[in-house]
């Protein structure tokens, strides 16, 4: 695993003996703000046979970055950018699709699921380039695992809990930014190139019309300190910022203003009185609201996980899959396993190499994997392709049915929270869905309203990757880098 190194240091340094005289070469580099490189290099030279002749010489040089104005630098930095903002706290806290991924294997996230993001696959798709543009990084939000085909968050750089901690984390990081000009041809990508030469910022947010989504000359821009983001208020007071980044000869040269978010929310709060403070307490309101909703149902999902581990543990029904094929599905294991036994569940989407079957009575997965592969020869194969099967017991066995039942318990969670007013209790939307749902029900021939659990999870299954989809949020909105 490779930790990317935190804004300043990366040192090397050598040792040469000669007789009695040692001397120790230490060159250390810098990443500046402004994105030039202070190398410092620091000669200890001792003799030993003469305490009195020691000797230090001390070199410090800044130049900017090796060919950093080529396009391979230019598409590194933009590279290195949108990554860390994906992985940053504005992203990772509102971000579900993100969210999720990482949780499923420690955090990792494959490089095959990032190259789908929309502003990533506009820069590249290709995973190498991307993995040696990472490794010029410097912030140290990010770590490479050995084989360099998945990225991380630092395990060590918590996330904020909530939308209302992430505000308070970023209030006095964030500054406004108005004067820019009010016109469509004014991108993300002009702000980023503008804001790139006073350092480094963690996200830009454009400051649209409610109505007409039209820009409207004004941006929150999060800087990585509360220091930075003074440092920068300051210096335009002292110099006036210019933006004339456009390219278009019609909007150039606009003076900037700038002041912190908080001295912008208390300057419009006493120009709006009354109207805008309660407008901010809405907010906080309808954010309580939220938050208490969260801990609700994580509350019935941890309740409803108690219940399955209870009653849904079959010791000795559980088969475990490797090596299927790119075009395995469920039905083709289905097929292999219904002559000996009930129709079983199957854990598997197209296109993973493992797959899991869960029969329906205890202590028969022995058995019925004996028959199976008697039938076919001592072997199994799914589309030409052999595949490895043995029975799941013991500790393997404990956590599939631990990470089984949270799964089943979080889908029927959601189904709950869907079914009785997860979009605004009682209101008519969901009035006419209840009464629509009843009338369908109603025109069913002895059919029951509620499914058996197995049917249950494979409806829910076989609709993950839809799913998946409606939970990503699309990545290139105003406020994605």
């Amino acid at each position: 695993m490779t930790s990317l190194q935190s804004q300043s240091d990366s040192s090397e340094s050598s040792t040469v003996v000669n007789g009695n005289v040692v001397t120790t070469t230490t060159q250390s580099k810098t990443l500046n703000n402004d994105n030039t490189i202070t190398t410092t290099t620091t000669i200890d030279k001792t003799d030993h046979g003469n305490s009195d002749n020691h000797c230090t010489t001390l070199i410090q040089t800044t130049s900017s970055t090796a060919g950093d104005n080529s396009s391979g630098d230019i598409l590194n930095k933009k590279i290195i950018r949108q990554i860390e903002y994906y992985f940053g706290d504005v992203n990772m806290v509102r971000d579900k699709f993100l969210k999720i991924e990482s949780e499923k294997n420690d955090g990792w996230i494959p490089l095959s699921i990032l190259t789908t993001f929309n502003r990533l696959k506009s820069l590249t798709t290709d995973q190498d380039r991307i993995m040696n543009a990472l490794k010029q990084s410097f912030s140290g939000l990010l770590q490479l695992n050995e084989s360099e085909n998945k990225i991380r968050r630092d395990p060590t750089k918590p996330i904020p809990g909530s939308q209302q901690e992430l505000e308070s984390l970023l209030k006095n990081r964030t500054v406004y930014v108005k004067g820019f000009p009010k016109s469509s041809s004014i991108t993300l990508d002009n702000l980023l190139q503008f804001f790139e030469k006073y350092g480094s910022t963690d996200n830009i947010q454009m400051h649209r019309h409610f109505k007409t989504k039209e820009f409207n000359g004004a941006a929150f821009v999060v800087f990585p300190t509360d220091k930075d983001a003074i440092k920068f208020v300051e210096l335009s007071k002292q110099t006036p910022l210019i933006f004339n980044g456009s390219g278009d000869n019609n909007n150039t040269g606009s003076q900037l203003e700038c002041e912190l978010q908080e001295d912008y929310l208390t300057r419009k709060a006493n120009e709006n009185g009354n109207e805008f403070s309660s407008y901010e307490k809405r907010q906080k309101d309808k954010q309580e609201k939220k938050d208490k909703r969260k801990e609700e149902l994580n509350k019935m999902t941890n309740e409803h996980a108690t219940k399955l581990n209870q009653e849904h543990n079959l010791t000795g029904a559980l088969i475990h899959i490797t090596g299927m094929p790119a075009a395995g599905t469920r039905e083709d294991l289905k097929a292999k396993f219904s002559l000996f036994t009930k129709t079983p569940w199957v854990d598997y989407n197209k296109g993973e190499t493992q797959a899991w079957l869960r029969l329906n009575e205890a202590n028969t997965a022995k058995d019925v994997l004996e028959k199976v592969l008697a039938a076919n020869n001592g072997k199994l194969e799914i589309h030409g392709t052999e595949v490895t099967c043995h029975v799941v017991e013991g500790d393997d066995e404990v956590k599939f049915w631990k990470d089984a039942n949270d799964k089943r318990a979080a889908q029927r969670t959601k189904k709950r929270d869907n079914n009785f007013g997860g979009r605004g209790r009682g209101g008519k939307r969901n009035n006419n869905r209840r009464f629509n749902d009843k009338r369908k029900r109603n025109g069913r021939d002895n059919r029951s309203a509620r499914e058996d659990d197995d049917n249950d999870d494979e409806s829910d299954n076989e609709t993950e990757d839809q799913q998946t989809k409606k939970l990503r949020a699309d990545d290139n909105t105003v406020s994605t880098e």
